[in-house]
């Protein structure tokens, strides 16, 4: 499978939880957490040895797309784009915290996932 279309199932998938955890109401950090390893083991199966730096790349994209939609269609998110300022400021800086914060969480669940799969395959020879 090519690496762009797994970045883009990755984005996906990663738009998918991150949409049912908010539909759900689940607290956004631990829904965040479990999306991120999620994709991330999904990514380093797939690719195996290097995929860690495409799994914070997937992660750190569709968190910021999810972020954006938050913001853009809930009621606190139109509050804060309606102060702008300091309240705006704000806001964009702890989605993109939160979207390094899930990134690095992602990169550890790929490195993982990729040793895991690598060391099974060196047993099996």
């Amino acid at each position: 499978m090519k690496t762009g279309n797994l970045l883009f199932i990755g984005i996906v998938v990663g738009l998918v939880l991150f949409g049912f955890f908010e539909f759900l109401g689940f607290d956004p950090t631990y829904g965040g957490i479990i999306g991120a390893v999620v994709v991330g083991i999904l990514i380093g199966k797939t690719i195996g040895k290097g995929s860690e730096k495409y799994a914070f790349f997937s992660i750190f994209t569709y968190n910021l797309i999810g972020w954006i939609l938050v913001f853009l269609f809930t009621s606190d998110g139109k509050l804060a784009l309606q102060y702008g300022g300091v309240a705006l400021s704000a806001l964009i800086g702890f989605a993109l915290i939160m979207a390094f914060f899930y990134s690095v969480i992602g990169f550890f669940g790929a490195f993982v996932a990729s040793n895991l799969s690598s060391n099974q395959q060196d047993e099996r020879l």
